[in-house]
């Protein structure tokens, strides 16, 4: 049995209760549209061939716990699935390739059954970048709430919700609390993962008054809902047993893909690629967080690089000067600037601006230049200042940019209007 871990106290539960964590975008009827972002996809040959231990799938499988569900005839209803069910693999495979060798070590690690491993299958398709109409994001699609709640950092640099690391710890987090939630049972935590645990807890009260049983497949839920726990079981059980279901695993190595470095400056991400001899959008994959191409000024500074170009990198590190690591944009005070002001409209602390140019006791002159800490957007960058009757994409089309990039460039909230006067980063790269 997995993860035995004992409820939480009940005013606990009436503390968090209701907080869902948030809604697909997709129909209940369909998996998401998955684009293929990493290269050729390489069909396995027979896993005798491989060796256990090699085959990451073996080892996915042998943390396979929830058998018992994967015959239950709900799972044999096309509704639930009506993708080629190879293609979706091969999708799946390519983008998930560079993250499940360590969200696989994670939930081991936690005790947990590793068909969660498959989740973000269900949730983003394995794409870091993935976003929804609901304003989830990431592998594992958190809502910012949810994100707040289990401590994912976001400001006008950093979203930790894309991040692959920071975003398992807290989906993982996240998940040990629901299983805890709803008494030691998984359908339910998948569930609520899903649909809100406010829902759930709703809908077993209810068959409770009733009389009836208070499993998930008695449960009244939304039409998403009813639909997310068979599609994570029916992609389960065809890796459990691929032959069964006619298809091929593609080839995934038991290894890790990624490993990381702390830095002490902030790095510019094209420039780490080409430092570490990697693809651009391989090493921004990598490293999805990083809102404007560029790490934090103070933190986090980590950088995920792909293992084999780890001592390239560290090499060509120790060769290039560390003004060279990132953009420095220059700064002229004008009258009535104040350094707090200007840290502001740049995302930036006012301590980090004390560092880069050694100012003493907060004191700038008209006409001095500051230096700004990389901003990934150079002097191809501009600033826009809302006025009375913009919106975002009026803003977007006028610039021939996506209303996406301006929402994260800006860390804009889209239930909220614009506000007259704001100013905001567009970069026309």
């Amino acid at each position: 049995m997995h993860l035995k871990i004992p409820t939480f106290t009940a005013c606990l539960m009436l503390l968090i209760s209701g907080c869902g964590h948030h809604q697909q975008i997709e129909e209940v009827s369909r998996l998401p549209d998955t684009k293929i972002i990493s290269a050729e996809v390489k069909i396995a040959p027979p896993t005798s061939i491989l060796p256990a231990q090699k085959d990451l799938w073996v080892r996915l499988r042998q943390g396979l716990d929830l058998h018992q569900h994967y015959s239950h005839p709900e799972l044999g209803k096309k509704k639930h699935w009506n993708q080629n069910k190879q293609n979706y693999i091969n999708q799946i495979t390519a983008n998930g390739s560079r993250y499940m060798h360590h969200i696989i070590g994670e939930l081991e690690a936690n005790n947990i059954p590793l068909e969660l491993a498959l989740l973000p299958a269900i949730e983003s398709g394995y794409n870091p970048l993935s976003h929804s109409h609901k304003y989830a994001s990431g592998l594992w699609q958190f809502i910012p709430a949810t994100a707040r709640r289990y401590g994912l950092k976001r400001d006008t640099w950093y979203d930790a919700r894309l991040d692959p690391i920071s975003s398992t710890s807290a989906a993982i987090a996240y998940l040990k609390y629901l299983y805890r939630r709803f008494d030691g049972d998984w359908l339910l935590a998948i569930a609520a993962y899903n649909g809100g645990e406010g829902k759930v807890k709703k809908a077993i009260k209810k068959n409770e008054k009733k009389g009836r049983p208070t499993d998930f497949w008695s449960l009244e839920l939304p039409k998403e809902t009813k639909s997310y726990v068979p599609r994570l079981l029916m992609l389960s059980r065809m890796v459990a047993n691929p032959k069964k279901y006619n298809i091929d695993l593609p080839l995934l190595i038991d290894q890790p893909y990624f490993t990381s470095m702390d830095l002490v400056n902030q790095i510019d991400i094209s420039q780490a690629a080409r430092m570490a001899g990697v693809d651009v959008t391989e090493m921004r994959l990598l490293n999805p967080g990083y809102k404007l191409g560029v790490t934090h000024p103070e933190s986090p500074q980590t950088l995920l690089l792909p293992l084999q170009s780890k001592e390239i990198f560290l090499i060509s590190l120790e060769e290039t000067p560390k003004e060279e690591w990132y953009p420095i944009n220059i700064y002229t005070v004008k009258e009535g600037d104040t350094l707090s002001e200007i840290a502001l409209k740049n995302g930036l602390s006012t301590e980090s601006l004390i560092r880069s140019n050694t100012i003493r006791r907060h004191i700038i002159q008209v006409g001095q230049k500051i230096k700004l800490p990389g901003t990934g957007l150079d002097s191809s960058s501009v600033t826009h200042r809302v006025k009375s009757g913009d919106s975002l994409w009026k803003i977007a089309k006028k610039y021939n940019i996506s209303v996406k990039n301006i929402t994260a460039w800006n860390d804009i909230n889209l239930k909220k209007p614009l506000k007259i006067g704001k100013e905001l980063k567009i970069s026309i790269n």
